[in-house]
């Protein structure tokens, strides 16, 4: 009689935890990717100067189509970043290809379309060893496979030990 008892407990458990995650609600989003950052963190490399670090920006897109196909050229970029530096109290866009552009694999590789939220992480090169300026920031987009541009950010002021 226990066992019984036992058993259909576990299998009422079981049911309502499959009816509870069933049930979630597909979070609707615009089929416009959508960007935030999140956080850089350095990543120490044992000298004292910094040279690269992680950046963390948090993304949407209401159809899933983030990504670059396999088939693609090596040349399709999908995350784009400006490299700002302070100079003189004002940011001024610099030329620094080493953070430029990015190749982001496709993350939904369903066929069918789905809504999609997560954190990026990219590692990125950030010291400009020919500038004597030590702070820092970038400007990121991203554009999904339909060429949908994302908005565009800021990322906070990054300090860069030289």
């Amino acid at each position: 009689m226990k066992a019984k008892i036992f058993y259909m407990v576990l299998i009422i458990s079981i049911i309502n935890v499959m009816l509870m995650y069933s049930c979630q609600e597909i979070k609707p989003y615009p089929i416009v990717p959508y960007i935030e950052y999140r956080d850089f963190k350095k990543i120490d490399n044992g000298t004292g100067i910094d040279d690269k670090g992680i950046l963390y920006i948090y993304f949407t897109d209401g159809d899933g189509n983030i990504g670059v196909k396999d088939n693609e050229p090596d040349s399709t970029y999908n995350f784009f970043m400006n490299y700002y530096e302070k100079q003189e109290g004002n940011w001024v866009k610099i030329d620094f290809p080493s953070c430029a552009n990015f190749r982001l694999p496709m993350i939904n590789t369903s066929k069918e379309p789905q809504s999609l939220e997560g954190v990026l992480e990219l590692e990125v090169f950030f010291n400009n060893p020919i500038s004597p300026y030590d702070t820092i920031q970038f400007e990121c987009w991203l554009f999904d496979r339909d060429n949908h541009e994302s908005n565009h950010i800021f990322t906070p002021a990054i300090v860069v030990r030289k």
